[in-house]
């Protein structure tokens, strides 16, 4: 009775070469799908990349990072990716979008030397006028529940109904005793819409564009504002008109010897 389970147990199975040209058909079917859905997913996740990039972007990098860096599967972190500012359309600017030279500030509505050095930051868009562009970053409390993250967050609704600037105006002219109900005389004044303006300072998109800011001058390592960079170089603390322009040229020439 064994005999014959074994003999039958024999008699189905394949003979050595057929089960071998079975196995490496198998190995080699499964190689190629595997090959199909690996391009699939990297040109899916090229796709998405591009979508939420512009051409006008710019990232300045670690040297040991490239921009084809940021499709790799690890993503590293920024702090050890960024060697500068992310310039993109998402934040406020000032200025030719595709001027040589980006003025990039982190700065508070509630910073009164921040005010101060916008000032003068406006006279140098005035003196080089097609040359430079200024660049907005939100760098307040990160607490959500600070006059300083609201302030931040009014703005960007402003911003919502391309009236950034003129409310930036507003609240820097009152960032002595800002509130809520300032917020929304000020979106009265320039004529906002304010149903949307109301609807907009609970939008969570909003708020992520501030705590953004807030990470990426994190990574930078930026202590204290007001905080500028010009294209990629750190300019810390009040700085007069004659130093910024002279960065400014500097900063030109190696442009222009490029």
């Amino acid at each position: 009775m064994l005999k014959k389970v074994i003999h039958k147990s024999k008699k189905q199975n394949f003979p050595v070469k057929l089960f071998v040209a079975a196995s490496l058909t198998t190995f080699i079917l499964f190689a190629v799908f595997f090959f199909i859905i690996k391009i699939n997913f990297a040109n899916n996740t090229a796709g998405q990349f591009t979508k939420q990039t512009n051409s006008t972007d710019k990232y300045y990098l670690n040297e040991n990072y490239s921009e084809g860096d940021l499709l790799i599967t690890k993503v590293p972190n920024l702090k050890d990716m960024l060697a500068g500012p992310i310039i993109t359309d998402l934040d406020p600017s000032l200025g030719e979008q595709n001027a040589p030279i980006a003025i990039i500030q982190f700065s508070d509505f509630e910073c009164g030397f921040c005010q101060e050095q916008e000032q003068i930051l406006k006279q140098i868009l005035t003196e080089y006028d097609n040359e430079a562009r200024l660049i907005w970053k939100d760098y307040p409390e990160s607490n959500e529940n600070s006059i300083s993250f609201q302030a931040a967050t009014a703005a960007r609704c402003a911003q919502e109904q391309n009236q950034f600037w003129p409310f930036h105006d507003l609240l820097y002219q009152n960032n002595n005793n800002l509130t809520q109900l300032k917020f929304l005389n000020f979106a009265d004044q320039l004529n906002l819409n304010r149903a949307e303006f109301v609807k907009c300072l609970d939008n969570d998109n909003i708020r992520q564009l501030i705590h953004d800011n807030i990470k990426e001058a994190n990574a930078l390592d930026i202590k204290g504002i007001p905080f500028i960079y010009i294209n990629d170089q750190e300019v810390m603390g009040e700085v007069s008109l004659e130093e910024l322009s002279r960065i400014i040229e500097i900063e030109m020439d190696k442009l222009n010897n490029q």
